[in-house]
């Protein structure tokens, strides 16, 4: 496709051309099937910008047209200087005008300038997509490392306490816990072996139990390592686990599958 209806094909789809180009835009659209191709080429990719962030990779003839910008516009100049170097080799042999015949008008080497905006304003939107979805990842990094980070100095400060215990507990319904505990610190950090994973409906509840009874302090899973934090820790007490309806219970419900004085 030459130049000229690489831009109107373009200025079709951007609703950019004046009447009279519209109209033969339109005119090539109903009659030339390659022509209709090219703006609806223009137009999916205009669309698919309209509907999402994601970088999209523009198409084939999209990619063609750009490329081809500077040897079209090198064959416009080298168009435009051709009739006067042959008007400087031949010497006129009459002082008549020739005839003329009428001759397809060329449009001016701008017309390749306004497809090139037209066409890189559509990459340009394209690499906007690409750099905002490149800052989202880089935020949910930058917040997965903060918390990996604060995640270590809370078990940095655990096993420096001076008062740092261990113990280890059998499960009822199999498996069992390791549990390292700082009173001074507050914190307390399980490690289940081999427990049963429990049904949706069913969640495990964890308890310190003291005089005046059990205390909730959270839930786990029973397959993943818990970090406790901030809990209400005194010496003496007895750490307990309870299989409870999912969400948890304001008091324990079943018989403890877990005990272990602390």
């Amino acid at each position: 496709m030459n130049a000229d209806r690489e831009y109107l094909a373009a200025g079709l789809a951007l609703g950019t051309l004046a009447d009279a180009e519209m109209l033969e835009a339109l005119d090539l659209e109903a009659s030339d099937p390659d022509f209709a191709e090219e703006v609806a080429s223009f137009s999916e990719t205009l669309g698919l910008l309209a509907e999402t962030d994601d970088a999209i990779a523009p198409s084939a003839e999209t990619e063609a047209a750009i490329l081809s910008i500077p040897r079209l516009h090198q064959q416009a100049e080298a168009d435009t200087a051709a009739p006067a170097a042959t008007t400087e080799s031949v010497t006129p042999q009459a002082t008549t005008p020739p005839a003329t015949t009428p001759a397809r008008t060329r449009r001016p080497s701008t017309a390749l300038f306004a497809l090139a905006a037209s066409t890189l304003l559509l990459l340009s939107a394209v690499l906007a997509g690409a750099l905002i979805n490149q800052q989202q990842d880089t935020s949910q990094i930058e917040e997965s490392l903060t918390v990996a980070e604060a995640e270590r100095e809370r078990t940095q400060r655990l096993l420096s306490a001076s008062d740092l215990a261990f113990t280890e507990a059998e499960a009822t319904v199999g498996g069992r816990l390791t549990l390292a505990y700082s009173v001074s610190e507050q914190m307390l950090h399980l490690t289940p072996h081999d427990m049963p994973e429990l049904p949706e409906d069913q969640t495990m509840q964890l308890w310190l139990i003291d005089e005046e009874g059990a205390h909730s302090a959270g839930l786990m899973t029973g397959t993943s390592t818990e970090l406790l934090t901030d809990l209400a820790m005194d010496e003496d007490m007895t750490f307990g686990v309870t299989v409870e309806p999912a969400g948890g219970s304001e008091a324990p419900t079943t018989d403890p599958v877990v005990l272990a004085d602390l």
